[in-house]
């Protein structure tokens, strides 16, 4: 099975960076990747959606406004994770057609967190947090840390307590749900280093997941 790899940490902590370089970088060495946003589908799936909303029928749309609120929230909070799951899934699908590590630049959990973290509503976080039990869990996550000060400084999307709560929530919820994951603290580092360091740990990892097919066989 296709190893899968998730490169995760608060808004403006470099991963994106990262995520692009560790594909370079094991690009050069000979180890090709399949390196995927984990919301890179997003606007396409909204379009469609708006698309179909366009075409639906006009008794359809007479029916779905005599729905409660509630039930038509938690129906359209339902429709995205199985579109947000499919859409990973299918990424995950090319990787292993292609016999690559996936390697994809953040993941449900980060969803989870930054949801609680904005306040959104119940079937949100509910049905992302239901995804989070149900999706495949990455084989390692390499959690992006830094001080909430160095972060705030290089993107002011969160405030510096919000960053410190987003790095805990997600510490906490990697070990509630038994997630392997590697704390890589970027304390000031090129982005250059911090991804050479996740490249060293994923081809040391690819090179014993080879070594030990040949051994059984």
């Amino acid at each position: 099975m296709t190893r899968f790899y998730v490169i995760s940490g608060a808004h403006g902590v470099g991963k994106t960076t990262v995520t692009a370089l560790v594909h370079q970088l094991m690009n050069e060495h000979g180890h090709t990747t399949t390196t995927f946003h984990h919301r890179a589908d997003k606007a396409a799936i909204k379009a469609s959606s708006q698309n179909e909303n366009a075409r639906r029928a006009t008794w359809k749309r007479k029916l779905w406004h005599q729905l409660p609120a509630g039930l038509r929230a938690w129906i359209v909070a339902t429709v995205d994770e199985i579109s947000y799951a499919r859409n990973v899934s299918r990424h995950i699908a090319v990787a292993t057609a292609n016999g690559e590590p996936a390697i994809s630049d953040r993941y449900v959990y980060d969803r989870l967190v930054d949801l609680r973290l904005h306040g959104r509503s119940r079937p949100q976080v509910s049905t992302v947090g239901m995804a989070c039990c149900l999706m495949r869990k990455p084989d390692m996550t390499f959690l992006l840390t830094d001080t909430p000060e160095r972060i705030n400084a290089r993107k002011d999307e969160l405030s510096p307590d919000q960053i410190a709560i987003y790095q805990d929530a997600l510490r906490a919820l990697f070990v509630r749900l038994c997630i392997p994951f590697q704390e890589i603290d970027v304390d000031g580092r090129t982005a250059a280093t911090v991804a050479s360091d996740i490249a060293n740990a994923i081809e040391t990892t690819e090179a014993a997941r080879v070594t030990a097919r040949g051994a059984v066989q």
